[in-house]
């Protein structure tokens, strides 16, 4: 039985029970009613019987709704509820009947029972709404005018926010442009308040009407101005319709207006975030950080994005802000470490590192803490702390394999790597991440038969392994004449991930290995455009270069190098024409 409890109904029952409970056993008529409860249907057929008074006829009829409700019968229980709420006149009754009876589609009986909750509970908003609701479902427009304007100008009502709620209301309709001509009398009626044209332009926009919509708001902002709550629908509508034109513009001036809109700003930055406009988005999120100081949402995403950009000054300053006000917030510790790192202050990382302890980011900080010994000239501290984690499961025996991999991959070689790789795939065979990287490692070594085999082998175990066609297609490519095989499986990959920027730089470079140069810069600028990578740059600037843009090429390269002056692949390239 449901969980809510009904003050008259506890006080009969328990009344009836001191009553009578010595002698229920013996009851005819208290069997008869248990008979009668567990069969679902009333003891004499289509009425109760004559002898029993108002109190028990209230239990029965309550027990027997419950039991209908329980098995599936909304129309019986709806009925015997409805009889319930009439003997009682009990306000959490009468509300039980208005729903089983919505429930069941008897929507007039429901009404009803609205109200009744009217004239039993005087002081409440709910039976009003109650009301509204059933007026809809019968598809009542005018009685809901009326109804509407009645509560309104009942003393102590708030006529917005009912306005607010009589959209809401109408908006949950089969078919809420049935209901415009209603909203628009309303907004004639109610022409100053600012809330009616909110109410209706929310309604326009659930009925496909976004002329109208725009109008109302309008209207709205006219009377309110600066009212955030009618920039933010309209930030979400515009959104919805994608027209970031109109959306940027609309934006951009109301924020200017009314520089105070502190939600409208926030909202409007998390979407440019959303959009990859990290510097617009970023300059919103700082005005925000600035207007609110204790704002922590707008000074952590202004260190995140500070530091996404490149900005690692302004990174630090608002992360470690954040971190004054959120001291256990183990998150900007690994972005302040990472900073520490790139400025090459390790031991400032690893105080960062060691402080953590988070236990979702602990294990990830012992990884970096391998990482920055290493990059401060400690390997063998490094290996040893790398060799020294226990890991709590295959996943993460792999990532520590990974991690002492890049260690040694970049201070001992490529041949200390892949002999790691080796025993690692030996303690976990058939590993796709380690067969992955095992790959990569023998592709830059050009053993070329050794990284086939484990891609196949990725391959066959993962079909849709994007990343695996992408790196034999690329391997083929680049170092054999196998180039229609090549061009096949880069296909592939593309058709698994489209979009991707290193597999468009693979297609790229495949073209351009094939004589396709149209086709090659093409790919090329596509991958460029979507990520700028040292190694798309390398290609897309030797594509350039050989189809007579060396001024382009030079500018390609140029920012190549500013995003990675040490990759190996751009590097070769511009040693190959003598840069």
């Amino acid at each position: 039985m449901p969980k809510t409890r009904h003050k008259t109904l506890v006080v009969l029952f328990l009344a009836g029970t001191v009553v009578g409970c010595a002698a229920v056993p013996e009851d005819p008529k208290a069997q008869t009613v248990t008979q009668a409860l567990a069969a679902g249907t009333p003891a004499s057929g289509e009425q109760v019987e004559p002898g029993f008074d108002r109190r028990s006829e209230l239990i029965f009829q309550y027990l027997l709704a419950d039991i209908a409700a329980r098995r599936g019968d909304s129309q019986a229980a709806a009925e015997a509820m409805l009889r319930a709420a009439e003997i009682s006149q009990d306000p959490d009754v009468v509300v039980r009947a208005y729903g089983l009876s919505m429930q069941a589609g008897h929507h007039a009986p429901a009404l009803e029972m609205a109200r009744l909750l009217v004239q039993l509970m005087p002081d409440s908003d709910r039976p009003r709404v109650l009301e509204l609701q059933a007026l809809m479902a019968l598809g009542r427009p005018d009685e809901f005018f009326n109804t509407l304007v009645e509560y309104n100008n009942e003393p102590g009502s708030k006529p917005g926010r009912n306005l607010r709620r009589a959209s809401e209301i109408l908006g949950r309709s089969a078919d809420p442009s049935a209901w415009l001509s209603v909203m628009e009398r309303l907004a004639e009626h109610y022409a100053d308040e600012p809330e009616v044209h909110l109410a209706h332009a929310w309604l326009a926009y659930k009925a496909s009407r976004p002329d109208l919509a725009e109008g109302a708001l309008n209207r709205a902002l006219s009377l309110h101005p600066g009212w955030q709550q009618v920039a933010l629908m309209k930030l979400g509508q515009l959104k919805k319709a994608d027209d970031r034109a109109a959306l940027s513009a609309f934006t951009t001036k109301f924020l200017v207006e009314f520089p105070d809109s502190n939600d409208l700003r926030l909202a409007w930055a998390r979407l440019l975030t959303e959009w990859g406009e990290l510097e617009s988005a970023l300059e919103q999120f700082n005005e925000l950080a600035h207007r609110l100081p204790g704002n922590n949402d707008a000074i952590y995403a202004s260190g995140v994005l500070s530091l996404e950009i490149g900005d690692i000054q302004n990174a630090a300053r608002w992360l470690g802000r954040y971190l004054e006000l959120d001291p256990d917030h183990d998150q900007s510790r690994l972005y302040l470490a990472q900073i520490a790192v790139q400025e090459e202050r390790y031991d400032d990382a690893l105080a960062w590192l060691r402080a953590v302890t988070e236990s979702e980011l602990y294990f990830d900080a012992q990884l970096r803490i391998g990482a920055a010994l290493a990059a401060a000239g400690r390997v063998e501290e490094a290996v040893d702390h790398l060799v020294g984690i226990v890991p709590d499961s295959v996943a993460e025996q792999v990532r520590i394999y990974l991690a002492h991999e890049q260690i040694l991959r970049g201070t001992r070689g490529l041949d200390a790597a892949l002999s790691l790789l080796d025993a690692a795939l030996a303690d976990i065979p058939d590993n796709a991440e380690l067969l992955y990287a095992r790959g990569l490692v023998s592709a830059q070594l050009k053993f070329i038969e050794k990284h086939e085999l484990d891609m196949r082998r990725l391959i066959e175990l993962e079909p849709d392994n994007a990343h695996a066609y992408n790196a034999l297609g690329y391997t083929l490519a680049d170092q054999t004449d196998r180039l229609d095989e090549a061009l096949t499986l880069i296909e592939q990959a593309i058709e698994l991930l489209p979009g991707d920027p290193f597999i468009l730089d693979s297609l790229g470079w495949v073209h351009y290995r094939l004589g396709h140069t149209d086709l090659a810069r093409e790919f090329l600028q596509k991958a460029i455009g979507i990520r700028m990578d040292a190694e798309i740059a390398a290609h897309l600037g030797e594509v350039l270069w050989m189809d007579g843009h060396q001024d382009q090429a030079r500018e390609v390269w140029q920012r190549g190098r500013q995003s990675d002056p040490a990759n190996p692949v751009l590097q070769e390239t511009l040693r190959k024409f003598d840069l």
